[in-house]
């Protein structure tokens, strides 16, 4: 064939445009090709980059090396074929692939220690426990909280055991789940923040597959503080819990108590049960 494209270097038969491999409307007259038996190799010119000087097989910029735009017409140089198309082991090395694989290795790392819990992505893992809620979550008088609730679980034990059932122990998963059910809860009430999505409710399905969740109110008839001791307070608390489904908590083994005292002496108590 006598003419080539001058764009992408595609051969045709005359001088007669344009290229009906581009569309490109300028043909030149053919390079002398080399007899096959001395090359060994394509006979076709290549196009290199004048700056890295890797070889392309078609005039088709920017260089796949170094993104330079401008590519010369030329005879291959059989001793750099490996680098015709595809990308070679230099192309690998070249920094802008570096720089892409280091971030891919630290995405995969940054990933597999959020599945692991020791850090925390946005959209992945627990949400923190709100610290900014109205009322008292930690001490109210004399009172421990943590008291209260570690009562609760004991004299809720006391009456399983007296109706022959297993006791049920604290678990540290509904634990948290009690204590951001509770939270969020309370600052709904009180006009600090919004209602839970449902979403947010089924998350205790993370721990088990029939989980019992109750939350209510306990409206005290004089200052909480005013309880003479956590078992007392535990025990008002303890009697006030309508059990949504008893024979299911009887089945269940483990535990989560979230006791928090809101203003006007109200208090809120978050139970999940597995």
């Amino acid at each position: 064939m006598e003419w080539r494209c001058t764009w992408c270097g595609k051969p045709h038969e005359e001088n007669d445009p344009p290229c009906d491999n581009c569309g490109h409307n300028k043909f030149e007259r053919a390079v002398e090709q080399v007899p096959p038996a001395e090359t060994d190799g394509p006979t076709d010119p290549v196009w290199v980059c004048t700056e890295c000087g890797r070889q392309h097989t078609k005039n088709s910029p920017p260089c796949k090396r170094c993104g330079n735009v401008e590519l010369e017409q030329r005879q291959p140089d059989w001793d750099d074929l490996d680098e015709l198309g595809g990308t070679s082991y230099r192309d690998v090395l070249e920094p802008r692939y570096v720089a892409g694989y280091a971030i891919a290795a630290v995405l995969g790392i940054t990933l597999i220690l959020a599945y692991a819990g020791v850090v925390t992505l946005p959209g992945m893992g627990r949400p923190p426990v709100p610290d900014d809620v109205a009322g008292a979550g930690d001490q109210v008088g004399d009172l421990s909280i943590a008291d209260v609730e570690a009562a609760y679980v004991e004299q809720s034990n006391e009456r399983r055991e007296a109706a022959s059932v297993d006791p049920l122990t604290d678990d540290a998963d509904l634990a948290w789940y009690a204590a951001y059910v509770n939270k969020r809860t309370v600052q709904n009430a009180t006009g600090d923040g919004s209602a839970l999505s449902r979403e947010e409710m089924l998350r205790v399905r993370d721990y088990c597959e029939n989980p019992v969740v109750d939350r209510y109110t306990v409206f005290s008839t004089g200052p909480v503080e005013d309880f003479d001791s956590e078992a007392s307070l535990a025990g008002t608390l303890l009697d006030s819990w309508d059990q949504i489904d008893a024979a299911l908590v009887e089945s269940q083994t483990r535990i989560g108590v979230d006791v928090h005292v809101a203003p006007n002496d109200r208090v809120f108590v978050t139970v999940a049960v597995c």
